[in-house]
């Protein structure tokens, strides 16, 4: 099952025409940017490989939930990464691992180019990893 906020990403970017899908992507990237990610969190360790643009990933588990953070330098990008990181956040393990690339594709990102389309495959795929890897070791 799809988070709202998903839907409404989705439901907005399907809604809007090619030049509008990237404002309302540079609007979400305003708002990433008011969430203050810790500059001490911009890290090699954070650091999410298979996206061109840098990107950093905060993961943390509450209960059976995960929580996401994120940030980048990329204007785009950082609309990208706040979809991401509030589609993934107050998901269980299962739901995220769940999340499909046809999930990625109903937000009809077609206009982006090829590269920001595989890192934001590439950025499910961390998140996913992330969440199983928490989950084993809750397990373990």
């Amino acid at each position: 099952m799809a988070r709202p906020e998903f839907e409404e990403f989705a439901e907005t970017l399907d809604a809007l025409d090619e030049d509008m899908r990237f404002e309302y992507i540079l609007d979400l990237a305003r708002e990433l940017d008011t969430e203050g990610f810790p500059e001490e969190a911009m890290t090699e360790a954070n650091l999410m490989h298979g996206c061109m643009s840098r990107v950093w990933i905060l993961h943390a588990r509450d209960g059976d939930t995960h929580s996401f953070q994120g940030a980048s330098e990329a204007a785009i990008v950082k609309g990208l990464v706040y979809m991401m990181t509030r589609t993934f956040s107050g998901l269980t393990t299962d739901e995220i691992i769940g999340f499909t690339v046809e999930d990625i594709r109903r937000l009809n990102l077609g206009a982006l180019t090829f590269q920001r389309q595989v890192g934001m495959m590439a950025m499910q795929k961390h998140m996913q990893k992330l969440a199983a890897r928490a989950a084993a070791a809750t397990e373990a």
